[in-house]
């Protein structure tokens, strides 16, 4: 499944490279400028669904949520919000279908295991998020093997695995961290994302991945669907 992907800033569709996010500028697509007119015209194209990153609750700086409600009613949303903790997430989950626990954000492996156990798993999804090819985490504690054993612990049905370095860059490629994830994660459905192109996709279909994030192909309108 290909799922369209919004980065949220100020209430507009933002774009930029690498995850350099004070250099992203207003989002040009061929599905339109502002961000429910977007949403509507994907919708009308056949995506079910839309992974949106609150840019501003990301970083602290604001918070997009009432227009992020909004999209949801119009397509089930995917929200990386910044999710740090559980407080944060029973907010999150007031406006979207699935709220995103993203390695760049989340307190602990612990506050993985125990939003799980304590919320429809259904409704969570799990970011690994790389960059520079380490997992992109303010928390020390947490490596590419704790998070690879705390993901078959409680067998999440999504994770993504978003590989900031290449967003934007149209060159996406499996380096070893999203191998070895993808190796040793058996439990799970994975969701592969940044600088994916129509020739990463099919080369993932080679190897039975079928779910990825697209930008940048999707709103120049190269995407070959």
């Amino acid at each position: 499944m290909i799922i369209p992907v919004l980065d949220i800033k100020n209430n507009t569709c933002v774009s930029g490279k690498s995850g350099n996010r004070n250099t992203y500028k207003k989002l040009e697509s061929v599905y339109g400028n502002l961000p429910e007119e977007i949403v509507i015209n994907l919708k009308k194209d056949g995506f079910k669904c839309v992974y949106i990153a609150d840019l501003d609750m990301i970083e602290n700086i604001g918070d997009n949520s009432k227009l992020i409600k909004k999209l949801n009613n119009i397509l089930p949303i995917m929200l990386d919000n910044g999710i740090k903790n559980i407080e944060d997430l029973k907010k999150s989950l007031k406006n979207c279908t699935w709220s995103i626990l993203a390695t760049e954000t989340i307190e602990s492996t612990d506050t993985f295991i125990k939003i799980f156990k304590n919320h429809d798993k259904k409704r969570l999804i799990i970011s690994i998020d790389i960059k520079n090819n380490e997992v992109l985490t303010k928390n020390n504690d947490i490596t590419l093997k704790t998070i690879i054993d705390t993901i078959n612990q409680i067998k999440p049905e999504k994770i993504i695995i978003l590989n900031i370095t290449q967003v934007g860059q149209q060159q996406s490629k499996i380096d070893q961290i999203t191998q070895k994830i993808i190796d040793k994660t058996p439990y799970t459905t994975h969701i592969l994302g940044g600088g994916m192109t129509n020739k990463q996709i099919q080369q993932l279909k080679e190897k039975n991945i079928k779910n990825y994030l697209i930008g940048t192909d999707l709103h120049n309108g190269n995407l070959k669907k």
